[in-house]
């Protein structure tokens, strides 16, 4: 191994550094090593941000992920429909900047495996053997393992020790790494892999970065169009066309990030595998209403084959990711096909139009389809103009190398809207995705007369100031989760004056007083660790109580301030 590598991986990362500016309690070195090896899975920043729990009583997990069917981060957020779910896998991280693979380092494993996967054993019950992160993980484990469990997914657990030394595990290290892979296997009953990562090795994964063109292989000639081409491509050279190749897995950025995440009726899919099964019957273009796929630029590379360049699969994805898994389990020669159309454009309202009208004819629901809509696209140009980037196409501007800190999900974005202008931070912890699932919901957040555009930007600028509130005062990451969006709403009421603030009264986020934000964070605070004293803080976050008493204290001091002849901002 040279020690050329090294030098080169550090140089690398001075000059991803750039990225990772202004990360808070977050190790830059941390986040590189992670975002390398999350790469199979399209995680955005927040997600990544979601497995760290390094610090004290982690366990000898810097990061740890849960995630289902190769691509879906589980969260305390997340909602899982059991019948959906065919592969887990588990990820924990330890990452060093320098030195060698240590088996005492590897060995702190042991005990927090089987602390995680014992089930019987309840997270609380660890006291300060764990930090929060790693016992909220844990409890998110439990409770929806136990309900997928009865559809006996395929279970996979990695383990990554990952280092910038020059380095490799020796005998002893591979003892350790054995010791642990046995004891996941034992526990979870889980195909486990222990990964000893160097220099040599984390570069080279680094260097995997995905393609920003891919290449298909026609069948037959293609009809050629203005806008595109139509035609058949053999099953097997789809499947290549998915891979990713590095790691052999579906390319999961493949797919348009607004139908990424769907997951279509079983019975379709049961109906998709027995047409691939049944190599006796009619061709599969013939069973199916085929792939259709959206590209930067699409131009020929030899003969029957099509260079493109940033293809996104914006309809077809039940039947890509049945396709590729047919063909994982099943290396043989078939010579059936798909109907694929390439679309070439890079109008981003043009791309909308298509990702919605070719899916209007399936069962997608309306939801999977809401960053087509044109007020998603407004707030990502208003965004540009604060030098911030929404994230509506989720990964687009990760890909870009944008700074994390100026990348704004979409989550992020609701949360702040229905915290200070629909005053519902309880739904700000607990329930964000339901604003996408029901109508009403969505259209009170995103659909709102009296919100206008430049509400969204003036909402998460306030928010960043109560982060950074928090963040100077040092308070948990676990409970800064928790207060946040109170404090957000409250502050909203005490400056304004009103229960459900209008957003022309609020004043720029710039022109807040510290001294309002240290005002709401009392109040909150206060009732926050009255309540947890008989209730689990998350629950209490999550949960209709907290809402309900800080609105009663801020309605009692709006009514003596009135009373004392002095209005609600004055008194504040």
């Amino acid at each position: 191994m040279s020690s050329n590598d090294a030098i080169v991986l550090q140089a690398n990362f001075a000059d991803w550094k750039s990225r990772a500016d202004d990360l808070g309690n977050v190790h830059p070195w941390l986040y590189y090593c992670l975002e390398q090896f999350l790469k199979p899975y399209a995680l955005d920043d927040e997600e990544t941000q979601f497995g760290i729990a390094d610090g004290g009583g982690d366990g000898g997990a810097d990061a740890l992920y849960f995630l289902v069917n190769q691509k879906q981060l589980v969260t305390d957020e997340t909602e899982i429909d059991p019948k959906t779910v065919s592969r887990v896998r588990v990820l924990f991280f330890q990452i060093k900047q320098s030195g060698g693979i240590q088996p005492t380092e590897i060995e702190k494993w042991l005990p927090l495996t089987e602390d995680f996967f014992e089930l019987s054993k309840s997270p609380n019950s660890f006291g300060t053997r764990y930090n929060e992160k790693i016992k909220l993980i844990m409890q998110i484990w439990r409770d929806q393992y136990l309900r997928i469990v009865g559809q006996f997914p395929e279970v996979n657990i990695d383990y990554y020790y990952i280092t910038g030394g020059d380095a490799a595990p020796d005998d002893y290290a591979l003892d350790s790494c054995n010791r642990v892979k046995a004891k996941a296997e034992q526990l979870a009953g889980a195909k486990c892999d222990v990964h000893c990562i160097g220099a040599k090795e984390l570069w080279e994964q680094v260097q995997k970065r995905p393609p920003k063109s891919r290449h298909l292989i026609w069948a037959e000639t293609p009809m050629n169009t203005v806008e595109g081409s139509v035609g058949l491509v053999r099953l097997k050279d789809f499947c290549t066309f998915l891979t990713d190749h590095p790691s052999k897995e579906i390319a999961e950025r493949i797919f348009e990030s607004n139908v990424r995440g769907y997951q279509d009726e079983s019975k379709v899919n049961e109906g998709i595998a027995k047409s691939l099964s049944e190599n006796d019957g009619p061709n599969f273009w013939l069973l199916n209403n085929g792939v259709t796929i959206i590209a930067a630029k699409a131009a020929p590379a030899g003969h029957r084959s099509l260079s493109i360049e940033d293809p996104q699969i914006v309809n077809g994805l039940q039947t890509s990711r049945i396709v590729f898994k047919y063909f994982k389990d099943h290396n043989t020669a078939d010579n059936r096909t798909v109907l694929v159309r390439v679309i070439e454009t890079t109008d981003q309202t043009i791309q909308d139009r298509i990702i919605r009208a070719t899916n209007s004819q399936n069962r997608m629901p309306p939801a999977s389809l809401r960053m087509t809509d044109q007020i998603h696209r407004d707030i990502e140009e208003l965004f540009k103009k604060a030098d911030l980037f929404y994230d509506r196409r989720k990964g687009f501007y990760r890909d870009q190398g944008k700074p994390i800190r100026k990348i704004i999900s979409v989550n992020a974005v609701t949360q702040a809207v229905i915290s200070i202008l629909l005053q519902r931070p309880d739904d700000a912890r607990a329930r964000p995705g339901d604003y996408f699932k029901d109508d009403d919901r969505y259209e009170s957040a995103f659909a709102n007369p009296k919100i206008p555009v430049g509400a969204y930007l003036g909402c998460i600028q306030i928010m960043d100031r109560v982060e950074q509130f928090l963040a100077k005062k040092a308070v948990a990451s676990s409970d800064a989760k928790n207060l946040k969006f109170y404090m957000a709403a409250l502050l909203a009421r005490e400056l304004t004056g009103i229960p459900i603030p209008v957003y022309e009264k609020l004043p720029p986020a710039t022109k807040i007083e510290e001294s309002a934000i240290a005002t709401a964070y009392q109040h909150v605070a206060k009732v926050y660790t009255t309540l947890s004293k008989k209730t689990d803080k998350d629950a209490v976050a999550r949960g209709p109580a907290m809402l309900r008493t800080l609105t009663q204290q801020w309605k009692r001091r709006i009514a003596k301030a009135k009373s004392g002849g002095v209005s609600a901002k004055q008194k504040t």
